[in-house]
């Protein structure tokens, strides 16, 4: 109890005292919103910055160069395609994801003594919640500021977590679908006001980073599955209930779809990689449907959605990994990505600058879900219920024909790793029912949802991945074996911002040793990815 107790004040401690922050914190807030109660001005603020990382500079460096790069969507440039960190990026992130955190904080204080403002207040505690458990994610343990101002201690994950479970289900349970929460219905850039959306949310919140304790702690991951799909509002129920981020789209910097400004607008070319490839190749049993010099005979339907063929009409992707230094073998494939590999659709996914950025969508429920019965977490439906809800969410969503949905769900090809769509198929390696799920979320959490491709990689070895052919020295340890089914072969978090060992110095280390032996490494791995579980049966290399 003692620590919960340090763990809540020191969080709400933020919106109180925080010196490095609160300079002119009133006036910021009277600049953004000048005639909205301050409590729902930070709120406002907040979501909008922590669904969209504040724009295009955060997104590219964190999400993009980053997290695409972990979760092998993308190959799309050499700054983190061998994992080395960016401390100035590190160091952005850090900063700004406790400005954020600040007004979530700042309004959750306004409010708490406010019985008229309980939405107010829950809403704000979801969000908090949401932004803090991606933080997290990235880095692992991480301070939370104190009510004097000082720099304080790393908090392990374990106690986030039990912090995290205890807010959803407070903040779910006291929210009134009969009254609003902000002046106007535009102001919640998410839901637009419907608090019903926001229970159900944070609900299925509650089941994400219930699923994540699997490995660590299945006793505890039963209980929340649990609590999390018996919760007052219930889940999500189908696609519009997705929390979306919207984008502004005004043309100015970081103010549109960031990955049309970085293909579209820049030119930059998104580049699929041969993870990708193997994971749709053959996937459903459904003829490649575009016009290419070369691509497999058949091809799961998102896969044309998701990725064009290259300039050169080639439908294949780059290997992960690549080190320019190596002349002869890698440095070619480097020079020709921006022609000879497919590449993010101009058609389906940056056709214009206006698409919203995806959060946690209901089919991600779906699969959790699935996941969650196969496993014996909850008695909800099937496992096999859920798998096909999930995936027909997912095509209905990109457009795909009713027909091909049915012929996709009863297929036995077995794409590029050996897992097949069709549930009741167990033949061969790389065919588990665990696969089959993981790999579906995979594909219906692309391109926004990166971060829980990366999450499900570290928690389970899934879905099979390329290994990469070099990882900087300066990142972590790492075998580089080729071995598919060896979990040390892939990144497992973020090194902290350099800035931590001098302002905060014995609370940096004190955090370090939270991680274990492997220190402040991208080696290292996060509390509920420590078991260090592999699930991936495939034997393809």
């Amino acid at each position: 109890m003692k620590i919960k107790y340090k763990l809540y004040t020191a969080i709400l401690g933020m919106g109180l005292l925080f010196s490095a922050c609160t300079d002119g914190f009133e006036n910021i807030n009277k600049e953004y919103l000048p005639d909205l109660d301050p409590a729902e001005s930070d709120l406002v603020f907040a979501l909008k910055s922590g669904s969209t990382y504040a724009g295009a500079h955060l997104h590219q460096r964190i999400k993009n160069i980053n997290i695409d790069c972990f979760s092998q969507y993308f190959e799309n440039g050499a700054i983190n395609r061998t994992w080395a960190p960016n401390d100035g990026y590190n160091i952005d992130y850090w900063s700004d994801h406790y400005r954020w955190l600040l007004h979530a904080n700042s309004s959750i204080e306004g409010t708490k003594d406010s019985p008229e403002k309980i939405n107010l207040n829950s809403v704000a505690r979801i969000w908090r919640t949401y932004m803090q458990s991606q933080f997290l994610d990235f880095f692992g343990p991480a301070p939370m500021p104190t009510t004097k101002g000082e720099n304080s201690a790393y908090i392990e994950l374990k106690d986030q977590y039990t912090f995290f479970f205890k807010e959803l289900s407070e903040a779910s349970a006291a929210i009134n679908t009969d009254k609003g929460f902000v002046s106007k219905s535009t102001q919640d850039i998410i839901f637009q006001g419907d608090l019903g959306k926001w229970q159900r949310f944070a609900n299925s919140l509650h089941l994400r980073l219930a699923i994540k304790l699997s490995e660590i702690d299945p006793t505890l991951c039963a209980q929340e599955v649990t609590n999390a799909a018996k919760a007052k509002g219930g889940l999500m129920i189908a696609n519009s209930d997705n929390a979306k981020g919207p984008i502004m789209s005004n043309g100015l910097w970081g103010q549109q779809y960031n990955y049309f400004m970085y293909q579209q607008s820049w030119g930059s070319k998104e580049v699929m990689t041969t993870t990708m490839e193997k994971i749709f190749t053959n996937l459903g049993g459904i003829a490649f449907n575009e016009e290419a010099k070369k691509a497999p005979a058949k091809l799961d339907p998102r896969g044309t959605k998701y990725f064009a063929p290259s300039v050169k009409g080639l439908w294949q992707g780059i290997p992960p990994g690549l080190n320019a230094s190596e002349t002869a073998t890698d440095k070619p494939l480097l020079d020709s990505m921006a022609v000879d590999y497919a590449y993010l659709s101009p058609v389906w996914i940056v056709k214009n600058n206006t698409k919203p950025i995806d959060l946690l969508m209901y089919t991600e429920v779906c699969f959790l879900m699935a996941e969650a019965n196969e496993r014996g977490f909850v008695a909800s439906g099937s496992a096999e219920e859920w798998y096909n809800k999930g995936v027909t969410a997912s095509m209905e969503a990109w457009g795909v024909a009713a027909a091909d949905i049915t012929t996709y769900l009863k297929s036995a090809d077995k794409n590029g790793w050996g897992t097949s769509a069709a549930y009741g198929d167990a033949a061969g390696n790389g065919n588990t029912k665990l696969e089959k799920i993981i790999t579906q979320k995979y594909i219906a959490n692309f391109p926004d949802v990166a971060l829980e491709a990366w999450n499900d990689k570290r928690r389970l070895n899934l879905p099979a991945f390329v290994t990469p052919r070099y990882t900087s020295p300066a990142a972590g340890t790492y075998p580089l074996d080729k071995n598919i089914q060896n979990p040390n072969n892939f990144i497992s978090r973020m090194a902290y911002p350099q800035q931590e060992v001098f302002v905060n110095k014995d609370k940096y280390e004190a955090g370090v040793a939270l991680l274990g032996a492997g220190g402040d490494k991208t080696s290292t791995p996060l509390w509920w990815a420590s078991k260090r579980s592999n699930y991936c049966t495939s034997n393809v290399n």
